[in-house]
Parts: structure tokens; C-alpha cells; sequence
């Protein structure tokens, strides 16, 4: 049975129904209070609260255009545009009351996870859908700075707090605007910590450049399939073909229509890689090593956090720089091989779930065998290997996966083969991203803790514009993974951070 608890009468004036005065909520009130910071709902900083473009319809959508953002889109405090889709200007045109700009603030009305976000400066013009609630900043709201309090642990409870119905709770125009928020006095305080989100912005921008450059290397290399026919079930096959596998999914007719359209030389991926094997799951463990599961299998990168397991008796299954991570298991098939992670770690171990290919680098680049996969027909190549109901992969048959080998010139193999390192560029970026986001969500909650004072935030503020480093190094070194003493800092390597913010920017170049 739950706990019941008391509440005076003159605390039930907005709402009546018991979650909403739940002890953890009345706990946050009271810590946001007591912060010594101004405390005020969020309709006292934000000129207008708006929901989401209704009922559009599907001709209506375009290829091009101005972006429409959805609640898909949402992730820890970034927004995700490498799926947008768009609608088109006189549909943008009719739904201007929706549009958004940069510095507005998105929030998910529902879902399982309840995030919010900043529309960033690379968006000059969009609009949302209508899972989507977008908010206007007034004057002397840093949004990336409110962005990241509502991320934290007085901010993140208070988006379910104010979640109205009960089998679709969905969070309201009015619920955004009587949620709290603790605010310094001083712009710069806001601004030192909104500073590390858009950082981090930045950097999720350069490794998604850098990738694309990647991409675009690859690609001229990767022949696009003409005339094949994706739809048909039948072909013949020669038996000098088969393998040990006498099904016919094993052998689908598009892959051998496309690899007659563009000849060339192929090479089955087992000689190509110098290990393919499945994870091994270990037990957790409160030291140990870290473990990569499906979990932190990116679109792009792994990503953690990573669970710390028991050291396996056989260190060979180790990740290692530039590995390819698959999902080997599934329940919906689909899955298997949809996402090709690039492993910017080492050190790590796969689970069960997590096959390892390790491209030998001396032969092809680890990118391009990654951005092949990820093409229709790669796709099409490794769920032909999925056996069983229940949609498994093995290494034994991913290995015998043909790989068309590209005619590189000489002078092109340098660009080439350089590709791989910088994917391991852009994975730090990334890294360094979510790391950021991390520190200014640390630095909200100390401040309200009192673990950090206002004079220091913008002391260290000030002292960036100046061009000195040393209060917001102290700040940072400050900071730690837990509240124990002794736990490792949040930061790893700062003096590795400053380095990443301080590196030009590749560009747009290849």
C-alpha cells in the first residue's frame, strides 16, 4: 500500500488530485525556495505559450521546404534534425501562429520521456507538429539556461507534475506556464551556463559535419542501385553460390541484380575484417569494466552511459578504435542492422546482443565498410542473414556478406583511408557534446543546492570573456560524478576539453 501524507486546505487551490501534491513535488518547491534565487512560474519569463500545427495534410509535407519539428525529434536536451521533414512555405505561411524561431523552447506534451529543447541557430525558420508545445523567451531569459534547469532534477519532475489525464497524461499550455523555475539575478550567471549548451550545440554540429564529409567521401565510391527490382522473391543460383544455407532469404535477387549492374571486384567481409564475433553478457558489478549493450548502440557513435560489469576471464572481446557495432538480436527483426555504430571507445565490452566487426584498416577504411551496411542494399545483405522466429545474427553468416571493393586511385587513398580518423574526431565531438550538456545540468543543481554560489558563476563568466580560464576551471574541477568525496570528477580530462573547444573547425570540406 502507498504512503498517505497531510496537506493543509490552502494548498489545494489549483489542483485536487493527490500525485499532483505528491511529498517529491512539494520537496522541489521547497528547495527552489530556498535557494536564495527569484523563483517564478515560467509564464512570468515567457511572452507566449503555443501548441503545435493540427491536421495537415499529407500533400502538404514536402521534400524540401521549412522544417517541421516533432516529438520524435526530442533528445536530452538536443534537438535531432537528421530526420526532418519538412512542409512547404504556404502551409509554413498559413500555420505562422506555430512557427518557431531560434531560442524558443520546445517541450514534448507526452511520451514516455519528457524532454524539452532550445531551437537552435541553425534553424532559421520552422514549424512544429502537434505534439509539440513551443514557448517564446522574453527579455532576460537565457533560454538554453531555463532549457537546462528543466533538464534537471528540479526541473524534469515538474514536467510530469503538470501532466493532465490519466490514460494519455499530456503536458499543457497551462501546465508549461505555472511551472517553476529558480533564475540568478545576474545575466551572466544564466548566460555561463547556457554558454555550456550551446557549446556543446556546436560541437554536436561539427561531428554531424564531419560525418557528412565522411559520407560524401564514401559515396562516390558506392554505386547507386539503377533498375534493381527490391520487390521480386525468385532468382537461380549457381551452386558453386551455396553455402551451407538452403534458404532463400539467404540469397536475395537484389543483391545479385545490383552486384551484375555495377561488376567490379567483391570481397566477402570475413576476409576483409580481422575479427567478427558476438558480446558476451557479464553480471553487474559496482567496479568493474564497462559494458556496451543495444542499449548505447548510436546511429552514430556509442553512446553511454555504459553499465560497469565483472572483468570476463577472456579479454579478447574487448572493443577497440573504429570496431563496427551491430544489434545481433531482436524481437522485431527490423532492427538488426538498421544502425552501423562506430566505436570511438576502447576497452569496453559488447553484450550478448552486440556483434563486433573489426575491419582490417590496412585493406578498406572501417567507414566505408559502415556507410555500405548502411545502404539499402547492405541492409538488405544482413537481414538476409537473420535466422530463427525469434531473429538472430551470427558472425559465421554476416562473414560471408560480399563487399563490392571500390578502383581507388593512388592519389585518392590518402583522402580515403583518412576517413576513419576523422570519424574518430567526430565521435569525440559528440562526446564532448553530451558531456557539456552534463556539466551545465551539475551546475544548475549546485547552484540551487548551494553548492555554487551566483558570484561564482559570474565571476567565471567574466573572467571566459576575458580570456582567462582559471575560475571556470576551478568551477569545473569541482564538479563530480556523485555526491561521495571521492568520486571521480564529471570531467575526465579537462585540459582535453579546453583542447576540443579550442580546435578550428574542419569545415565543410572533405
Amino acid at each position: 500500500m502507498g504512503s498517505a501524507w497531510r496537506l493543509p486546505s490552502v494548498d489545494l487551490s489549483v489542483r485536487l488530485d493527490a500525485g499532483f501534491h505528491a511529498p517529491e513535488y512539494l520537496e522541489i518547491e521547497h528547495r527552489l525556495r530556498a535557494s536564495g534565487l527569484r523563483v517564478v512560474p515560467l509564464s512570468a519569463v515567457l511572452n507566449r505559450v503555443f501548441k503545435g500545427a493540427f491536421y495537415l495534410l499529407a500533400s502538404e509535407y514536402t521534400s524540401s521546404g521549412v522544417p517541421f519539428i516533432r516529438i520524435s525529434q526530442f533528445t536530452s536536451g538536443f534537438l535531432d534534425l537528421s530526420d526532418t521533414v519538412f512542409i512547404s512555405c504556404a502551409t509554413h505561411a498559413n500555420q505562422r501562429k506555430t512557427a518557431v524561431a531560434p531560442g524558443h523552447l520546445l517541450f514534448a506534451k507526452g511520451g514516455m520521456y519528457r524532454h524539452c529543447a532550445v531551437v537552435p541557430d541553425s534553424v532559421e525558420d520552422a514549424n512544429i507538429s502537434q505534439d509539440v508545445i513551443g514557448a517564446e523567451p522574453a527579455n532576460g531569459l537565457d533560454s538554453h539556461y531555463a532549457m537546462t534547469f528543466l533538464q534537471s532534477k528540479h526541473g524534469r519532475p515538474q514536467l510530469v507534475r503538470w501532466e493532465q489525464g490519466n490514460a494519455q497524461p499530456h503536458l499543457s499550455n497551462e501546465g508549461v506556464k505555472e511551472i517553476l523555475i529558480a533564475l540568478p539575478q545576474d545575466a551572466d550567471a544564466q548566460r555561463y551556463i547556457g554558454d555550456k549548451v550551446r557549446q556543446a550545440e556546436r560541437l554536436r554540429a561539427r561531428a554531424q559535419r564531419i560525418e557528412a564529409n565522411v559520407a560524401m567521401v564514401h559515396a562516390k565510391y558506392i554505386p547507386l542501385p539503377v533498375g534493381v527490382n527490391f520487390t521480386k522473391r525468385t532468382r537461380r543460383l549457381a551452386t558453386r553460390s551455396l553455402t551451407e544455407r538452403l534458404d532463400a532469404h539467404f540469397y536475395p535477387s537484389a543483391v545479385e541484380q545490383y552486384f551484375r549492374q555495377i561488376g567490379g571486384t567483391t570481397r566477402s567481409l570475413g576476409r576483409l575484417s580481422t575479427l567478427v564475433i558476438n558480446g558476451q553478457s557479464q553480471p553487474e558489478a559496482e567496479e568493474g569494466v564497462a559494458q556496451a549493450t543495444v542499449a548505447n548502440l548510436g546511429r552514430s557513435f556509442v553512446e553511454g552511459p555504459l553499465r560497469a560489469v565483472k572483468r570476463p576471464m577472456n579479454g579478447t572481446r574487448a572493443l577497440a578504435l573504429h570496431d563496427l557495432l551491430l544489434c545481433n538480436a531482436a524481437h522485431n527483426k527490423s532492427y538488426i542492422g538498421r544502425d552501423v555504430t562506430y566505436s570511438q571507445l576502447e576497452g569496453a565490452y559488447p553484450s550478448t546482443e552486440v556483434m563486433v566487426i573489426r575491419v582490417d584498416r590496412a585493406q578498406v577504411p572501417a567507414s566505408f565498410i559502415r556507410q555500405y551496411l548502411k545502404t539499402d542494399i547492405g541492409y538488405r545483405q544482413i537481414q538476409s542473414t537473420i535466422r530463427g522466429i525469434t531473429a538472430h545474427s551470427y558472425p559465421s553468416d554476416v562473414k560471408l556478406i560480399e563487399i563490392p571493393i571500390p578502383p581507388v586511385a593512388d592519389t585518392e587513398r590518402e583522402i580515403w583511408f583518412a576517413t576513419d580518423d576523422k570519424m574518430l574526431v567526430a565521435g569525440r565531438c559528440a562526446d564532448a557534446a553530451k558531456l557539456l550538456t552534463a556539466v551545465a545540468v551539475a551546475l544548475v543543481e549546485h547552484l540551487i543546492d548551494g553548492r555554487l554560489s551566483e558570484a561564482d558563476l559570474i565571476a567565471a563568466q567574466k573572467g571566459l570573456e576575458a580570456g582567462n580560464r582559471d575560475a571556470d576551471r576551478a568551477i569545473l574541477q569541482s564538479l563530480r560524478q556523485g555526491d561521495a568525496a571521492d568520486a571521480p570528477p564529471l570531467i575526465p580530462d579537462l585540459d582535453g576539453l579546453y583542447a576540443l573547444l579550442d580546435e578550428p573547425d574542419e569545415g565543410s570540406g572533405p
